[in-house]
């Protein structure tokens, strides 16, 4: 029996809504689609949800009576977010291509390819613009969380639902010095 992978949003909808325009293989853009809906909507909607999500997309009911809160959520939500996740993760690729045994950088008549470090700044601004809607997103999911039952009857091993956007590797735990130590030692004593 095959299986199917349910993307929430269409290669078209990225090309539509980004810079990428119609020039780009819709082939080129499914893998990072599926990329970005696992790495980075998946950890915002958890387990349950997302999967509610695909199911009602499978069945082609999201627009039916009954499911008008996953559509707003799907279309006002998801999508914009997805689209740009999808195009950040869409960038690197599209510069190079595998061709049998070989990785070679694309370049065409009207135009040179361009280096990784010309590449960056269009991924840190694709970035942005994605965590803007990713952070709507969790607002509205968390002012809601009533309507959408999913959203918090996620067990393990699923995965539970983030309720936050912005992380930041800053170490705040104070580094102390050698003097500082032996000052410490001779308030409170020696350890014991």
């Amino acid at each position: 029996m095959a299986s199917t992978t349910i993307v929430l949003v269409s290669p078209s909808r990225v090309q539509r809504d980004t810079a990428l325009g119609g020039s780009v293989d819709p082939n080129v853009l499914y893998p990072a689609i599926l990329q970005a809906q696992e790495k980075w909507i998946l950890p915002v909607l958890g387990t349950d949800l997302y999967e509610k999500i695909k199911t009602l997309i499978s069945a082609g009911t999201v627009d039916d009576g009954g499911n008008e809160i996953y559509a707003t959520l799907l279309n006002t939500y998801i999508i914009p977010c997805l689209v740009q996740f999808s195009f950040m993760e869409a960038i690197p690729v599209l510069r190079v291509r595998f061709v049998n045994n070989a990785v070679v950088a694309m370049n065409s008549e009207q135009g040179g390819s361009v280096s990784y470090d010309d590449i960056k700044p269009l991924i840190s601004t694709a970035r942005d613009i994605a965590s803007w809607y990713k952070e709507r997103l969790i607002d509205y999911l968390c002012a809601n969380s009533s309507v959408y039952p999913e959203y918090s009857s996620n067990s393990f091993p699923d995965v539970q639902p983030s309720s936050t956007n912005y992380t930041q590797g800053l170490n705040v735990e104070r580094t102390y010095r050698d003097e500082d130590q032996a000052l410490l030692r001779l308030i409170l004593g020696p350890r014991k």
